[in-house]
């Protein structure tokens, strides 16, 4: 059987075409695509089979998950054209409204993970492996009138150090039990200059172009879209805007994705490079940070990748999201958590 008639032969089951409508939306999960279609494990797979042989899709396989999406190339073009000349095999109005509850699910699981580790999660090897880093991003943030944005804060471990240093930090976790103890962190080492937002870090409630600096300290690792994060940095980045992101590099610890809720295994400098591009920032400055050499910890190491905004300021200001420039009597009161809707 030859390339073509192969693939129009994949496109010739119902149940396929309904799956690549999901993938083009979303990466999915093989339990997440079994939920959806209301299918058995076995056969979503031996559908994703025939549809990866045919070059419809590609995966991508962290510890014991698999992730699927719709592949770059010949095949998925074709499918693209067969879906913008043909309404029909568009999402229906009740699958868009399951994969939107499945997305909301896999952030309310993210949320329901964070909040219990709070309570211990000081004492446990993430805030660890991020001091040093932390210490490395905040020399490139300077001078002292930086307004900086903190991404995924957790517990705060960096915001005294930060706010020791600079007239104002924004401080923004979708977590409320993270947000609690970053909260009493904040009050206990009496920094007046952190302000802290309840917030989703790929969708931010910040005024676009309103910040001088920001800094995602190991939280790139957790997101299911991490080429998101770069384009939301760079959005609310003023021109000229420094940005610090601390991560692992690419590792083997499968443990991580099972016990620390982690979704990807590192990243490779040339992946980082293309997500500051496609997001217009300046080609990423790495330096490997020190890890803890103890235990199951000792093969990983940490990097810090430092980009700048290159374009110039958006012409408009995404819909809803606060204006974080605001004068400052019209602020919440620093180190208080507050909700975002």
């Amino acid at each position: 059987m030859n390339t073509s008639t192969a693939r129009l032969k994949a496109l010739a089951e119902p149940s396929r075409l309904r799956m690549l409508g999901f993938l083009e939306a979303e990466e999915l999960a093989v339990g997440e695509l079994t939920s959806l279609l209301g299918m058995a494990q076995s056969r979503v797979s031996a559908h994703l089979a025939v549809l990866r042989e045919t070059g419809f899709v590609r995966d991508r396989r962290q510890g014991t998950s698999v992730f699927y999406t719709l592949a770059e190339g010949p095949a998925a073009e074709t499918w693209k054209s067969l879906a913008r000349t043909d309404p029909g095999l568009s999402l229906s109005s009740p699958d868009k409204r399951r994969l939107a509850r499945t997305l909301r699910e896999r952030r309310e699981r993210s949320r329901e993970f964070f909040d219990r580790a709070a309570a211990s999660w000081d004492a446990g090897r993430s805030e660890l492996l991020g001091r040093e880093a932390g210490g490395l991003a905040l020399a490139a943030l300077v001078p002292r009138d930086t307004l900086l944005l903190d991404l995924g804060t957790g517990t705060g471990g960096l915001l005294p150090l930060f706010g020791r240093h600079l007239d104002r930090v924004v401080a923004v976790d979708l977590s409320r039990g993270m947000l609690g103890r970053a909260q009493e962190r904040v009050r206990e080492s009496g920094v007046r200059s952190v302000e802290l937002v309840r917030g989703d870090v790929e969708s931010l409630p910040v005024a676009t172009a309103s910040v001088d600096g920001v800094v995602a300290n190991m939280i790139l690792h957790h997101l299911p879209d991490p080429p998101r994060l770069f384009r939301e940095m760079s959005r609310v980045l003023r021109p000229g805007g420094r940005g610090v992101v601390v991560d692992f590099e690419s590792h083997d610890a499968t443990w991580l994705m099972e016990e620390e809720g982690h979704r990807w295994a590192g990243f490779e400098p040339a992946e980082l490079r293309e997500y500051c591009r496609r997001s217009g920032l300046s080609d990423p400055e790495f330096e490997r940070a020190a890890a803890p050499r103890t235990g199951r910890w000792s093969r990983l190491n940490v990097f810090v990748a430092r980009f700048e905004r290159t374009l110039g300021p958006p012409t408009r200001r995404a819909p809803g999201r606060r204006n974080i420039t605001a004068p400052r009597n019209a602020r919440r009161a620093p180190g208080r958590a507050t909700k975002e809707n």
